[in-house]
């Protein structure tokens, strides 16, 4: 899961440290050039809390400085995936499962383009499933799926 510019000692650290934690590593990006910028994305069961962020955090921070990872320093940010999160490999469909989702398509799939429903069982790599508020399901294929995410009704919410 080492992203581009991410020494893969530091991203063993960061998965070694997530696993001792029971955290969900979803992804680990780096941006910038001079003045560089380490996002590191957690979860848990239950969701990851700012003060559980705050001290993976620290702890990161802490490893990079003590191993003079990157010249001229590095920021780092540790937070939680968000309500909305889009869902990209196997591991983020089968964590979602039983969730709602919005999933927008290629190419409209039942005539529509824009699904919305609980995730069902996903099917590997190949196919998800999606059941609409009608109990219609959806088969759809991965490669025709153009965006994911966990879908939040603001009405429900309230």
């Amino acid at each position: 899961m080492a992203g581009k510019n991410i020494p893969e000692a530091l991203a063993a650290y960061i998965r070694e440290e997530g696993d001792r934690r029971h955290y969900r590593l979803v992804d680990i990006g780096v941006r910038g050039r001079h003045a560089l910028s380490l996002e590191i994305v957690l979860d848990k069961e239950g969701g990851i809390k700012m003060d559980e962020c705050g001290d993976f955090n620290r702890n990161i921070t802490s490893w990079i400085e003590q191993h003079g990872m990157f010249e001229g320093g590095c920021t780092v940010e540790v937070c939680s995936p968000g309500l909305d999160r889009e869902l990209k490999s196997d591991d983020d469909f089968s964590w979602a499962q039983g969730r709602s989702v919005c999933v927008t398509t290629h190419e409209p799939v039942g005539a529509r383009s824009r699904i919305i429903g609980k995730l069902l069982r996903p099917e590997g790599e190949v196919d998800i499933s999606i059941e609409d508020t009608g109990g219609n399901i959806f088969r759809i294929k991965r490669d025709m799926i153009a965006n994911a995410r966990l879908y939040v009704d603001a009405r429900k919410t309230l």
